[in-house]
């Protein structure tokens, strides 16, 4: 029986970019335009097979709006990935990402495996950040954090790049793990070494 792997996903942003949305369509395939407002967390579960590997994601919904932010270290302890939420036609939630940037890293480091998700690009009559912008953006914080920060624009609607996103995260988290597991390898041959 091939191993499971268990990684847990975190989906942060502001309040209503679509973070709710995009879990509901990855976890049950359905799309529904009236969400309540997140209050502290939701979760859902994905599973997925990458490169051979049985994955199990364990997505953390967060809620957006600044007085729920005091949860945000229980909620981001133990993640193994996260993605990064701002909705296309909404400029301030875009320009807050590096803000939501710095409650991660400042909670589990900078080495996270992170996407960057432009949200709601199904409304591209009323958009206000363009894909460019998203993508430079995505590049900045890579060379920022010295780690590759993937963008991709979405629509939970359409379903358009859902499946992505989780596949290209669920990837990361897998190779993050296995270099992990190559790292303690070689560590305990070398104490080994050392020891004889």
């Amino acid at each position: 029986m091939a191993k499971q792997n268990l990684f847990k996903v975190v989906v942060i942003g502001d309040g209503a970019v679509g973070k709710t949305s995009i879990t509901v369509r990855i976890c049950h395939g359905q799309f529904d335009g009236e969400y309540l407002m997140t209050i502290g967390v939701e979760f859902g579960m994905k599973m997925c097979t990458i490169k051979g590997q049985k994955i199990k994601m364990q997505i953390w919904d967060t809620a957006g709006q600044e007085r729920f932010r005091f949860l945000q270290p229980a909620y981001y302890s133990g993640a193994h990935g996260a993605l990064v939420v701002y909705d296309v036609t909404r400029r301030q939630s875009f320009e807050r990402i590096p803000i939501w940037m710095g409650y991660l890293t400042g909670n589990v480091g900078t080495s996270l495996p992170t996407i960057i998700i432009g949200n709601k690009c199904d409304l591209d009559d009323i958009r206000s950040v363009d894909t460019d912008e998203g993508e430079h953006l995505a590049k900045h914080l890579s060379k920022h954090y010295r780690q590759d920060i993937p963008f991709f624009e979405t629509s939970a609607k359409t379903n358009q790049n859902v499946e992505e996103v989780f596949l290209r995260v669920g990837s990361m988290m897998l190779d993050e793990r296995l270099f992990e597991v190559e790292k303690a390898v070689e560590w305990k041959e070398r104490a080994k070494n050392d020891w004889w």
